[in-house]
């Protein structure tokens, strides 16, 4: 019993994650509903910083929503996930990445060489989830969509 309600749990995540990226796709970012921002940017932040860290992140065309990652974990209570994010952004000023991913990635060159070893340490905090996000994105899933 106990399998099923967790096969179900993950199908509803997966559901509403598939809903806001399609909704991303068709839309600009600033067009889609709230819940659909947080877990867009969710999803593109997890999917960036496990496969090769903040660096990717703000690299890839994902980094253009990376300026609500911070945002997007601190309303679904993930708020330690939410402070190793903010880290992250605050590199680049009080205005956080830039949309532009030109823009982005040419202040990410510089910063790079600069704190290298900064970003590794947040690479590291963040996939060590000190959040339980499985069961925070359970309950915004299901408060949510």
């Amino acid at each position: 019993m106990y399998t099923v309600a967790i096969l179900k749990a993950n199908m509803n995540i997966e559901q509403a994650f598939e809903q806001s990226l399609i909704e991303l796709e068709s839309k600009e970012f600033d067009a889609i509903r709230e819940h659909e921002r947080v877990l867009a940017t969710i999803w593109a932040v997890e999917a960036e910083v496990n496969n090769g860290g903040f660096d990717q992140l703000f690299y890839n065309s994902a980094g253009d929503i990376s300026f609500y990652a911070a945002k997007a974990f601190d309303a679904i209570g993930a708020h330690n996930m939410a402070s190793i994010a903010q880290k992250a952004l605050d590199l680049f000023g009080p205005e956080g990445p830039p949309k532009n991913r030109d823009e982005r990635v040419e202040i990410l060159e510089s910063i790079s060489e600069k704190h290298e070893e900064y970003l590794n340490k947040l690479d590291y905090e963040f996939t060590e989830y000190p959040d339980n996000i499985k069961e925070l994105l359970l309950t915004y899933v299901q408060s949510n969509f």
